[in-house]
């Protein structure tokens, strides 16, 4: 007998008016899988988060949830936690009462109340300041009162919308491991959206990557950024140098890529190519390189290269230097192009 999946997205489109904001969308999310849906503003990530929650019906398709068609149930029914983008919280109540209103709201005795408050706040760390208002607490811990606010309610699955977009790197950074290790502990099935990419590669075991409406591309973060299936996919996640080494006869060009941290550098051979700009980053640096060989169907072509810095040292590598760089074929990615004549 198949495995039933946890939560089935299948052939979920949207309208409107003339305008299509989902095309076609399918896939499916298995119990306490961490999913992000990934692409660029405006390729309809967040309408499908909100179809999702019930807050948008679809024009066609439908949303399973162990098996139960959840398609025409209201947000109410779907047993979902959800944590926006702009926190939601109540101005007027502390920390401990925001995170309360929703157990009120579901009659939940007071007792228990009392307990599902404390654990979670106490999962996002933010007992010791539970009677402070929002406007009392910096941005990360107003997104963790909205995060103990979503897990207190104990839903089946937990929706983020760009739940880290408004802070700053340092904060982002740690939250993103807080909640992670929050969703791993209580084991909470959790889509999140962001347009982020490597929010999407530090956090899902699942990614979903969209454009324009549609679905690229579904896999696991290695698969992703080591298997990209289209130019697009590969090159907005992480960085890639694309290029068209020839003509591959009528009606289809080969479009070939390559990480920047795949490209190697040679003493002896290679196609020669100068260095025009070393940009340091830390434990690395990024060398822009223009091809000067007349031989190479990549002649003046700019290339992306990421070095270590003892490799700068070894090759004593400053602006103007000419190298040798190699392309070594297992990284190579190849991708056919139509051309409209």
């Amino acid at each position: 007998m198949k495995h039933q999946p946890f939560l089935e997205i299948s052939h979920i489109s949207k309208e409107f008016g003339s305008f299509k904001a989902l095309d076609d969308i399918n896939f499916t999310v298995k119990k306490n899988e961490f999913v992000c849906l990934l692409g660029p503003s405006g390729c309809g990530k967040t309408t499908l988060l909100r179809i999702i929650a019930g807050l948008e019906t679809p024009s066609n398709g439908g949303i399973q949830l162990e098996g139960k068609d959840l398609t025409s149930l209201p947000p109410a029914k779907r047993d979902f936690g959800i944590v926006f983008q702009s926190y939601a919280l109540f101005p007027n109540l502390t920390a401990y009462q925001n995170v309360e209103y929703g157990l009120k709201n579901r009659k939940i005795k007071k007792k228990e109340r009392q307990e599902r408050v404390k654990e979670a706040l106490e999962m996002v760390d933010l007992l010791p300041i539970q009677n402070k208002y929002p406007a009392q607490l910096s941005g990360g811990q107003q997104q963790r009162v909205a995060l103990a606010r979503a897990i207190a309610l104990s839903p089946k699955f937990l929706l983020l919308d760009e739940p880290l977009s408004a802070l700053d790197a340092k904060v982002r950074d740690k939250l993103r491991y807080e909640i992670r290790s929050i969703q791993e502990k209580i084991g909470i099935t959790t889509i999140m959206v962001t347009h982020d990419q490597e929010e999407a590669l530090t956090m899902a075991d699942k990614v979903v990557v969209m454009k324009n409406a549609k679905i690229m591309q579904v896999g696991s973060p290695q698969e992703i950024y080591n298997q990209p299936r289209h130019p697009f996919v590969a090159d907005f996640i992480g960085s890639i140098n694309m290029f068209k080494p020839e003509k591959q006869g009528p009606g289809i060009n080969k479009v070939i890529g390559i990480r920047p941290e795949h490209i190697q550098l040679s003493h002896t051979e290679g196609v020669n190519a100068r260095i025009e700009n070393l940009e340091f980053r830390g434990s690395s640096y990024r060398l822009q390189l223009s091809v000067e060989d007349c031989s190479s169907s990549l002649n003046k072509q700019i290339i992306k290269a990421d070095v270590s810095a003892s490799m700068i040292r070894e090759y004593r590598l400053k602006k103007d230097v000419t190298v040798f760089i190699q392309f070594p074929e297992p990284y190579l990615l190849t991708y056919e192009e139509q051309v409209v004549i």
